[in-house]
């Protein structure tokens, strides 16, 4: 059953408003009406079955719960803002990997304008829908680099393209990582990689010989995060 988001708490009985985006997805592209039903997740980890309670899908009611899934666990994305597309995207792909929280960087080479926060939460909205999962990430405020090293408080795994020496970036015995962070296009300028390389913090580990695309490395550091943990 199709899997859509309710920004409202969900609790057995309770009659709910619909979004008027998703009441024209229901109406016009699901050829949803009254009685029909889908499965909701509200954000938190909850999720219910739906019942439409009118012709126009603009109210719904819970029916039941649905059971809770495991808790993701900790899954922090660093990452260095790219162009738009490559950033919705690597929003897209981070959401589907189980990120649970996204944190924005400004570095040099980063393509830092005005960050879209409606837009940015639609494409969060979007991948959670699709890959069925029933919290949202946390989308924090941009952050400058030096500001997010500074925050570090447990490992960080670091993509590093031009890592050459592969076994330096692993630390056996150390405490496990809970965040790993990407570059922008174009990577780090050479003073960030300075800082980099100094932290405590900081893991440096390689995505493979070849240089990758930045929604590509997300899906790569946040699989290799996973194995670390």
């Amino acid at each position: 059953m199709k899997l859509f988001h309710l920004p409202h708490p969900l609790a057995p009985g309770a009659m709910l408003p619909v979004p008027e985006s998703l009441q024209h997805r229901l109406r016009h592209v699901m050829r949803m009406g009254p009685g029909d039903v889908f499965h909701a997740f509200d954000g938190t980890g909850l999720a219910g079955i739906a019942e439409i309670a009118d012709s126009k899908c603009r109210t719904v009611t819970i029916t039941a719960m649905l059971p809770e899934k495991p808790a993701l666990p900790t899954r922090i994305l660093a990452l260095g803002v790219p162009k738009r597309d490559a950033w919705e995207s690597a929003l897209r792909q981070a959401t589907e990997m189980g990120a649970t929280t996204i944190i924005p960087l400004k570095t040099r080479f980063s393509q830092v304008g005005k960050l879209n926060t409606e837009r940015a939460h639609l494409h969060l909205t979007e991948a959670a829908e699709q890959s069925e999962r029933y919290t949202l990430p946390k989308l924090l405020p941009l952050m400058e680099l030096e500001d997010y090293l500074t925050s570090l408080t447990s490992p960080c795994m670091w993509a590093f393209e031009r890592l050459l020496h592969p076994q330096e970036g692993i630390s056996p015995g150390s405490a496990k990582p809970t965040a790993t962070l990407v570059g922008p296009e174009g990577g780090f300028a050479p003073e960030e990689i300075a800082q980099l390389t100094d932290h405590a913090l900081i893991r440096p580990f390689t995505l493979g010989p070849t240089i990758l695309r930045t929604d590509t490395a997300v899906v790569a550091a946040l699989t290799h995060l996973a194995f670390q943990q």
